[in-house]
């Protein structure tokens, strides 16, 4: 049965001996990606250990599973979300001189990178707020934080991107 309380060392690394690698390949077989299931197993015995979760290796497996599964489903629909703005991106064609496309171009993959620098809350913040247009109270409500969280993510992002985009521009 799940109880608050401190977490023994021994008690912990039985459980996690008993039921990472069952849990990883459940995972496994739900995404098809062994590197993201394997995170995400351990993304699990890592939120167990922090909260200090009292977990009864045979009452609480269905819990292990019900963890499991409400995080690969968390992690997909965030992949899913990156995905569909990276796909979202119209290119426009109009009568662009050479040097235009090839600068637009170069501005294009600075921006990606720059993305991909980003940490990870940052970006999905970013990318919630400008690629499905959420306003910061549905973004914060959406990943279970406060509108004050999601401001200073948007205005660091806002500082990366005018920080490394304006780089060599000067």
């Amino acid at each position: 049965m799940l109880k608050a309380g401190k977490l023994r060392k021994e008690e912990f690394k039985q459980l996690f001996d008993t039921y990472f690698d069952a849990i990883r390949r459940y995972l496994y077989y739900r995404c098809s990606d062994s590197e993201l299931a394997s995170d995400v197993a351990q993304d699990l015995f890592t939120r167990i250990w922090e909260k200090s979760m009292q977990i009864d290796p045979v009452k609480d497996k269905a819990l292990l599973y019900k963890m499991a599964s409400d995080m690969i489903v968390s992690k997909l629909r965030r992949k899913k979300v990156e995905l569909n703005y990276s796909s979202s991106i119209i290119i426009e064609e109009s009568d662009n001189t050479p040097e235009t496309n090839v600068e637009y171009d170069q501005l294009k993959i600075k921006y990606s990178e720059v993305l991909l620098k980003m940490p990870e809350k940052v970006r999905i913040t970013f990318l919630m707020s400008r690629g499905e247009e959420l306003k910061y109270a549905e973004i914060a409500e959406r990943l279970n934080v406060s509108v004050k969280a999601i401001e200073k993510r948007m205005n660091l992002a806002l500082t990366l991107l005018r920080r490394d985009l304006l780089k060599g521009t000067e």
